[in-house]
């Protein structure tokens, strides 16, 4: 019988429910108060508390489906993607986990039984293969006498280089922490194809179908391996790979759900085949680009919104290697939801359909206007090529500025006969790739130990508390003791400061030890159930272990909680004004101001922001009440009109914010008591961010009263320059740009008729040396953006023609050379290093400009460009 990828992931949790796992629904792709890492990654990643020690789990045995995304860091996919038979940038991992329960005997019985069982997958148990860290002797003894595998089919992994612990089979969660060894599960798909399980599983004979992780063991700074009280089991099994090898194809790009999506692209690019790396490639992305979207990342040129961009750039690229020049990714959309997507994500991805459709189209647009100037400019510069050999650099520039693939740029070359330096270039994007990893934001630069600490935050309704120092660590690194003048990261048992999460910042403070010892915190941030208080000692000493009193700035934390509470106003009133289409995408709140980022596809009005600024006015003047309860997750319904981020993971028991009765939120950030307490409110800026994409920025309280008064003073100003009645001010301000234009323009003719007569007294001193046409000029107090025009007319009447021409303008000496390409031997930029020490030279179009800061009177200036002319004449009669 044939099983669909769908039947396969029911028969999955079927089998762990029935062996009394809990079922949970897998994370968001965004990792919560994780900044270890960009996306979720594996099953294990929501569970990482436990495995910690930090939260004790209430369900000890777990059966989930994770969605996956692998594009940077330690699981970097992303250059095998398409181009071998079962890597993904996204994937969905199977996985079952016991905190404290069962161990390797169990976790090893559980997976035999599901994938042999004639009950469940029924695979042939002679082309399983077993791989086993060699110190692990239990888990090979089960294997061998338990299991009964033929001992031929046990491969003994050994550690890589003679690293400790540094092996396929044993898994560590950092340079420190968690670790244990592994048993992998391997299916043996023929003798017809190549491959060697004993070296990293190279070749497409052997798939790993699971790996079973025995986390046993936690690793300390000085490399030692400690046994752990409690024994946990994290177990992966990719659905992708298992579904290709019961659907019987040797590609996970052949199983149904790929198959059905790639024939549809293959439809739209109008192509006749369906087997292509492209092809794949694509489909990949594809379903990346719409779940990453579905979780509220837009396009952006950092952190996220960079991947995202990244991946509809490649898609794009691969759809051009295959001969399609139009936009066609947004097309795609509206079919995978509909005929790929497994029924526990239709509905929410058919919700965003429009937002995901229009985020696409409008980054294919922009990208394709970017592609079309990268294209011109490489063959521009293979117009300009000597040697055949386009260089590396030039490469590099064309593939991180303009986004071009390199697969095309080879294309393009090739059709003209041009080499490419491939290894110029790759120097140049490994000097990237190496700034992009020393500037990650997504550095873990704490690895906690596994010990059951806990910081606990107080903070709601306690401003000041006595605390234990847990820890302190200097760069990372756990330390005794901190002195003063050194910055440092400090874990408390209990305290009030609210780290960084849910778009608000983190409070500010002091650490205080007997008056004498004072610690200055400077921000607070979240590290899973860790709080962690960055700072510096001003005074004193301060340890481990020490008692201190923990006292968070008030004046900050009231800024901060009156911006939060006008958050949620907004939110509200936007949905008032606009409707309920619209959905939070995120939001940043600070002492000074707020920024809320929501989808929305019309255009706002003047009118509408009016309205939406007047509305929370309102509920602020009439002082409303902030209440704050607790309610168990499963007992919230839509009847309660309580606003969420449906991507967002929150916790079994929920805190709701509810001012008045009308505004419902989930948040954990902190709040005013009263709506009054935020004085005024003030929109200041509304921008489009992305397509469809809004960004509200605002203020409250003092900072918007300052605000009115700054806007009201340039009001007066401007009326009392201009000596004009306020009441008519735009009508001025609109009769002064008419004829402000009407005198730009007249501007604009007397400065062309300029340059027509400055060009006819250039053409007069035309100077032939050599058959080749010289023109200097030295124009004193000329506006250098009228000689673009000069030399386009100049160079459209000569053949073999050197243009210089200079004036200054500013304090600044500007120099234009421009010298036809059938002139060699001479370099514009040796020109003007000659004579000008302290330059900027760049390329405006097809000319040179060199620009310096050379305060020199008149005569000074003609000298100056009599030496250049006299350079230029006495280098072509030595060369010629």
């Amino acid at each position: 019988m044939f099983l669909t990828t769908e039947k396969i992931r029911q028969i999955f949790l079927k089998f762990f429910k029935n062996k009394n796992h809990q079922i949970l629904t897998g994370s968001s792709l965004i990792p919560h108060n994780d900044n270890s890492l960009l996306f979720t990654n594996a099953g294990m990643n929501q569970f990482k508390q436990y495995f910690l020690g930090h939260t004790v789990p209430k369900i000890k045995n777990i059966a989930t489906i994770q969605k996956c995304i692998r594009v940077g860091g330690k699981h970097n996919d992303l250059n095998n993607v398409g181009f071998t038979n079962r890597h993904h940038t996204f994937f969905e991992m199977l996985g079952n986990f016991s905190f404290g329960d069962y161990f390797k005997k169990e976790a090893i019985t559980f997976a035999w039984e599901l994938l042999t069982d004639i009950k469940w997958f029924n695979l042939d148990k002679n082309k399983i293969f077993i791989t086993v860290y060699y110190t692990d002797k239990e888990t090979y003894n089960f294997w061998l006498n338990n299991i009964g595998i033929n001992p031929k089919h046990i491969i003994i992994i050994y550690d890589n280089n003679n690293q400790l612990y540094n092996s396929d089979n044993f898994w560590q969660i950092g340079d420190t922490g968690l670790c244990g060894p592994s048993t992998e599960i391997f299916y043996d798909l023929g003798e017809q194809l190549t491959g060697n399980i004993y070296q990293n599983n190279l070749g497409e004979r052997f798939i790993e179908i699971w790996n079973i992780v025995f986390i046993q063991f936690t690793k300390n700074i000085n490399g030692e391996i400690i046994s752990l009280p409690i024994k946990s089991v994290d177990t992966g099994m990719g659905l992708e790979r298992i579904s290709s090898i019961l659907q019987k194809v040797n590609s996970n790009y052949k199983i149904d759900i790929f198959q059905k999506f790639i024939q549809y692209i293959a439809g739209v690019l109008n192509l006749n085949f369906y087997e292509h790396n492209s092809l794949n490639v694509i489909a990949d992305h594809m379903r990346s680009i719409i779940y990453l979207i579905s979780s509220g990342i837009i396009p952006d040129n950092e952190k996220r919104g960079y991947i995202l961009r990244k991946l509809i750039r490649r898609a794009i690229n691969h759809g051009k290697l295959l001969g399609y020049q139009n936009n066609f990714l947004y097309k795609l959309v509206h079919f995978y939801i509909n005929e790929i997507t497994f029924k526990e994500d239709k509905k929410y991805l058919k919700e965003q359909y429009n937002f995901i459709k229009n985020i696409i189209h409008n980054e294919e647009n922009n990208f394709n206007l970017i592609l079309n100037k990268g294209t011109i400019l490489l063959n521009n510069e293979l117009k300009k090529l000597k040697n055949n050999i386009l260089d590396g650099h030039t490469i590099f520039y064309l593939y991180d500025t303009f986004g071009i693939s390199l697969d095309i740029i080879k294309n393009i070359c090739q059709k003209k006969n041009v080499q490419i330096d491939y290894q110029q270039f790759k120097i140049y994007l490994n000097k990237q790739q190496q700034r992009s990893r020393e500037n990650s934001n997504f550095k873990n630069k704490i690895n906690i130990y596994y010990k059951k600490q806990i910081s606990k935050f107080i903070g709601y309704s306690t401003l000041s508390t006595k605390s234990i120092i847990l820890n302190i660590y200097i760069n990372g690194i756990i330390v005794s003791s901190v002195n003063k003048g050194n910055t440092a990261e400090i874990i408390l048992d209990y305290t009030p400061f609210y780290g960084e999460s849910g778009g608000q910042k983190g409070d500010i403070g002091y650490l205080y030890k007997n008056k004498k010892n004072i610690f200055q915190v400077i921000n607070t941030t979240i590290n899973g159930n860790i709080i962690i208080h960055t700072g510096i000692v001003i005074q004193g000493i301060f340890y481990k272990d020490d008692n201190i009193i923990a006292e968070i700035d008030i004046i900050y934390r009231n800024k901060i909680s009156k911006n939060h509470t006008a958050t949620h106003l907004l939110n509200y009133s936007l949905r008032k004004i606009l409707g309920n289409v619209i959905q939070q995408k995120g939001s940043l709140i600070t002492e000074k101001s707020l920024r809320f980022d929501f989808s929305y596809l019309k255009k706002i009005t003047q009118e509408q922001i009016q309205n939406i600024e007047n509305i929370v006015n309102h509920y602020i003047f009439n002082n409303y009440s902030i209440n704050i309860f607790f309610e168990k997750k499963n007992n919230i319904t839509l009847n309660d009109n309580i606003i969420y981020l449906k991507n967002e993971q929150y916790d079994s028991t929920v805190r709701i914010i509810d001012i008045g009765n009308f505004s419902k939120e989930l948040c954990c950030g902190t709040h005013v008591s009263t709506t009054c307490e935020l004085g005024l409110f003030k929109i200041i800026k509304v921008l489009n961010i992305a397509h469809g994409i809004k960004r509200i920025h605002a203020i409250t309280h003092n900072y918007a009263i300052e605000y009115i008064q700054k806007q009201n003073n340039i009001i007066k100003n401007i009326v009392n320059i201009f000596k004009i009645d306020e009441k008519n001010i735009i009508e001025y301000i609109n009769k002064y740009r008419t004829k402000n234009n009407i005198l730009q323009q007249k501007l604009k003719e007397l400065e062309l008729y300029m340059s027509k007569e400055i060009m006819k007294k250039i053409l007069k001193n035309n100077i032939i040396l050599n058959n080749i046409n010289i023109f200097i000029s030295g124009l004193y107090t000329f506006n250098p953006e009228l000689f673009n025009y000069i030399l386009k007319n100049i160079i459209s009447k000569f053949n073999k023609t050197i243009i210089v021409l200079s004036t200054q303008w500013n304090k600044k000496i500007f120099i234009f050379i421009k010298i036809t390409k059938n002139i060699i031997n001479i370099n514009a930029v040796n020109i003007l290093k000659k004579h000008i020490n302290h330059h900027i030279i760049k390329v405006i179009g097809d000319s040179l400009v060199a620009k310096a800061i050379m305060n020199i009177n008149e005569d000074e200036y003609y000298i100056f460009i009599s030496k250049i002319r006299t350079s230029i004449l006495n280098t072509i009669n030595s060369l010629y």
